[in-house]
């Protein structure tokens, strides 16, 4: 069969149109698919790469694990960023207020008879190099603090920016757990700062909360919310009627806290481990107690008193050490004072009552205000 010239041109350029267009498609695909394989290898495959199975079964402590999602409900207030920062003299107010906290928390150990109270000397941190001593609280300025120890212990500010080991072992292989015969006489040294961090009870016990047990949650956390739902959802279904959840309402969580105290089974998990059982402060004499709420000003009190000012000065710039909240945020952006209406108010004012025989030391010792939640809670 004989085709003519111009039906000829036209069926080859038709043909060569469909060719280059699977070829795009083949070439789009490859580009992406090795993209993706290159992005797999650096990141999820790479820190696959000889890591040891994590045994899930064992109880996480303050000591082998790191939140690595970040904080909620402003977990630590923004560090001072500026690199122009004037290490002055603080202000009278602000040493006026640091010893009027120290004075409130050695009246109400002496008034409820604590001081001998053991010490929890595991929390601790210890650096004799530059004579500052720490008790790390989860939920309560960790990951800035644990950042200005890294830096202490002469980690390179760029290597922080970029390790995937996580700021809490860094920590620990330079300043290993003390005795509680170093940590005594690491406190009872003249010139030592003893530096410890609180923040608001129930905002920390809420953060704590909403990060462990209310959705998505490690293996641990989430054995432990299921067994919170199989015991307390019953009841709250009554209160509240159909609850869709996996995890455990604030109310059934608070139930269960409240249980375990009447029980007399005080061994709560860290993150809600009531802070005079924590840090031992009634045991050890801190001469700084900061807050979160006034943690800049607190932190740089410190810094100023140890003449630290050039070691933690902060010249690198990296989206990864940035704190990731500010204060009174959550990580969904509500505000903290509408967020504690709204959990608060699945408690009733027994429940609170029964709460604050938990917390209430907490409150008196470090001077908050409970009598707030009276207005949130279920009349």
């Amino acid at each position: 069969m004989i085709f003519s010239v111009k039906r000829f041109r036209a069926r080859i350029k038709t043909k060569a149109f469909q060719y280059l267009r699977c070829g795009a498609k083949t070439a789009t695909f490859l580009f992406w698919a090795t993209l993706y394989m290159i992005v797999m290898k650096m990141t999820i495959l790479k820190s696959n790469v000889n890591t040891p199975v994590k045994d899930w079964a064992i109880v996480p402590d303050n000591y082998t694990k790191w939140l690595l999602q970040g904080p909620v409900i402003g977990d630590d207030e923004p560090e001072i960023t500026d690199n122009n920062v004037d290490w002055s003299e603080p202000d009278n107010a602000t040493v006026s207020e640091l010893d009027m906290r120290a004075a409130n928390v050695h009246a109400v150990c002496k008034k409820r008879n604590l001081a001998s109270q053991p010490i929890n000397n595991k929390e601790f941190f210890v650096d004799h190099t530059h004579s500052l001593v720490w008790c790390n609280i989860f939920k309560a300025a960790s990951s800035s603090w644990l950042y200005n120890f890294n830096i202490l212990g002469g980690y390179d500010k760029k290597f922080l920016t970029k390790t995937r080991q996580t700021p809490l072992m860094l920590a620990r292989k330079k300043f290993p757990r003390p005795s509680v015969e170093e940590l005594k006489d690491a406190v009872n040294t003249p010139g030592v700062v003893s530096l410890l961090v609180v923040r608001e009870p129930f905002v920390r016990l809420l953060s704590a909360y909403r990060d462990k047990l209310e959705n998505v949650t490690p293996p641990y956390y989430r054995k432990l919310a299921r067994s919170i739902v199989a015991k307390y959802r019953e009841k709250a279904v009554e209160i509240f009627g159909p609850i869709k959840s996996f995890g455990p309402t604030f109310y059934e969580f608070v139930s269960y806290l409240i249980d375990k105290y009447k029980e007399n089974d005080l061994t709560f998990d860290e993150h809600w481990t009531p802070y005079y059982r924590f840090c031992s402060p009634c045991a050890v004499n801190f001469s700084v107690i900061a807050k979160v709420e006034t943690l800049a000003r607190d932190s740089m009190f410190v810094i100023q008193q140890l003449g630290l000012g050039h070691v933690l000065d902060r010249k690198v710039r990296d989206r990864r050490m940035r704190l990731r909240t500010v204060m009174n945020k959550s990580r969904d952006g509500k505000n903290t004072t509408a967020l504690l209406k709204y959990y608060f108010s699945q408690l009733n004012i027994k429940m609170l009552n029964d709460l604050l025989k938990i917390y209430g030391l907490d409150f008196e010792m470090f001077g908050y205000d409970a009598k707030v939640y009276e207005r949130y809670v279920r009349k």
